[in-house]
């Protein structure tokens, strides 16, 4: 498996963080320190269409928390994301 990528787009620049593969496999769920939260990270992933679509992590979004961490559900397949441009 590849390494997804987060993304943040600002107007001058694309920056990247990488996502704890080995807590995605085993628990099917995004694991993002909170020191790496902001509002517009999203992660890149192909939907049902075969369109490219944005998947934007949120507040709302948050399943559960602890004193360093957010959780995030992981609604897609990773074959999805990793073909992701």
């Amino acid at each position: 498996m590849r390494i997804a990528y987060l993304r943040k787009q600002d107007k001058h620049q694309l920056r990247k963080i990488s996502l704890d593969m080995a807590y995605l496999v085993a628990h099917n769920q995004m694991r993002l320190p909170k020191i790496y939260f902001e509002e517009g990270l999203f992660l890149p992933y192909i939907n049902a269409s075969n369109q490219p679509e944005n998947y934007y992590l949120t507040k709302d979004k948050v399943k559960k928390e602890d004193n360093n961490f957010y959780y995030f559900d992981f609604p897609f397949k990773h074959t999805q994301v990793e073909e992701a441009a």
